[in-house]
């Protein structure tokens, strides 16, 4: 990122949690950024770094002992930390960074938004833009900036592919067409990706083709808006590590990660939150005066329900989804339960089973249901939800869900688990 803020570079050298020192220089409101320890000197070099930080020790995973940086840290003339025997923890890391190295605590919610404006209006000029909104925080925040840096020049653009939550299209528009005054075009396109998604069962692919499939639309999108030079996506900082950006440790693939597909017209992205986290972008989004209903919003993935959905994607698959994934997130509100699961949702499985209804034998599906608590959503530990919710959760399920026999709950934590299921 280019910014004038004092610098850290931390070099990871496969830690399990490899943000876990970036979210703590970050909470001294000092701006870092995290490199593989395989990255060039140049690489380091281009981010002026003020001091290193190496992130490898027992306390950050048995994967990072014995291993060596390509660069030799000492080479860059700035202090260094060595967290090899030392626990990666605020008390060992902030007296490095303010009385050893005196560092700027400058890097606040407020130093980004005006930083951002200005990136944004000097990317673009007087050039127009596209923005892909989704309702989610993330595509919300990037919406306010964006507008507040070139106004009219920007075109929001809902792409309704099918694969949301229950009443969130219609969410969607109310708000930021109705509530900020933004202009938003709303493209119903359900069968569209349905029909692309047809057959389709690996992930990775479900992921990709869905993630094509959008930049297509938009190409579209930006020739009946006269064309804009730029596309905007809400790309935050866990998207590019967890894509194995830059020499990263690869997990899944983000469906707005690595750039532009071969044929888009775009000339351009513009990725005003790249560098966030998702609890950065949280707080800037309040700060630009986004109600607390989106920026609060629970997590959800580009894909959408496209990953909740194991196995071939269908609007029947879909629709039930929606209504068992309505149940549990109220439930989860209704019972106070919002602090302590981060990210909480239902999974279609592909398997059905046998069961009984008003004595009569059914053959329906199970769902899972997933809640997890995280600081950071590089791990997360599963919730343990009192058995009575659950037992309640699950009779309400099949009860009003009639495709629906079996429910269960997962209780695995991240890793092994990612959080989603695909």
């Amino acid at each position: 990122m280019k910014t004038t803020h004092d610098t850290v570079v931390i070099l990871d050298f496969g830690a399990i949690n490899s943000q876990a020192a970036a979210k703590i220089v970050r909470s001294l409101n000092v701006y870092c950024e995290v490199l593989p320890c395989t990255a060039s000197a140049e690489r380091i070099a281009a981010l002026s770094p003020k001091a290193l930080i190496l992130q490898r020790g027992a306390a950050c995973g048995d994967a990072t002992l014995g291993r060596t940086p390509a660069a030799d840290p000492a080479a860059f003339g700035v202090p260094v930390l060595d967290l090899n025997g030392l626990p990666c923890d605020a008390a060992t890391i902030e007296p490095f960074l303010l009385a050893q190295c005196a560092l700027r605590q400058d890097w606040t919610t407020d130093a980004f938004i005006a930083d951002a404006i200005a990136g944004i209006r000097e990317t673009v000029g007087d050039r127009n833009v596209l923005l892909a909104m989704s309702g989610g925080v993330d595509s919300s925040v990037c919406a306010v900036l964006v507008h507040r840096a070139v106004g009219e020049q920007l075109t929001c653009v809902f792409v309704d592919h099918g694969l949301m939550r229950k009443d969130e299209p219609e969410e969607v528009c109310r708000v930021f067409r109705d509530g900020f005054g933004i202009a938003l075009r709303h493209i119903n396109a359900e069968a569209r990706f349905l029909g692309k998604l047809a057959g389709v069962t690996d992930p990775e692919r479900k992921r990709m083709i869905i993630g094509e499939e959008f930049i297509r639309v938009f190409e579209e999108e930006a020739r009946a808006a006269g064309e804009p030079d730029f596309l905007v996506q809400g790309t935050i900082y866990p998207d590019i590590i967890e894509s194995g950006w830059d020499g990263g440790k690869p997990v899944k693939a983000h469906h707005n990660v690595g750039g532009l597909p071969k044929n888009i017209d775009f000339k351009g992205l513009v990725e005003p939150i790249k560098y966030l986290f998702k609890d950065e972008v949280r707080q800037v989004a309040l700060a630009l005066g986004i109600p607390a209903s989106i920026a609060m919003r629970q997590p959800f993935p580009g894909p959408g329900l496209g990953v909740r959905c194991i196995g071939e994607l269908t609007k029947e698959k879909l629709d039930i989804l929606r209504e068992v994934d309505a149940i549990f997130r109220q439930a989860i509100v209704d019972n106070r339960l919002e602090e302590q699961a981060s990210q909480y949702f239902a999974v279609l499985t592909g398997n059905r089973s046998v069961g009984v209804s008003d004595d009569a034998r059914t053959y329906a599906y199970t769902v899972a249901l997933r809640a997890v608590r995280t600081s950071d959503f590089m791990t997360a530990r599963f919730v343990k939800i009192p058995m009575d919710i659950l037992e309640a959760v699950s009779e309400r399920i099949t009860a009003n869900v009639p495709q629906v026999n079996r429910v269960v709950y997962d209780i695995t934590s991240k890793p092994p688990a990612t959080i989603e299921w695909e």
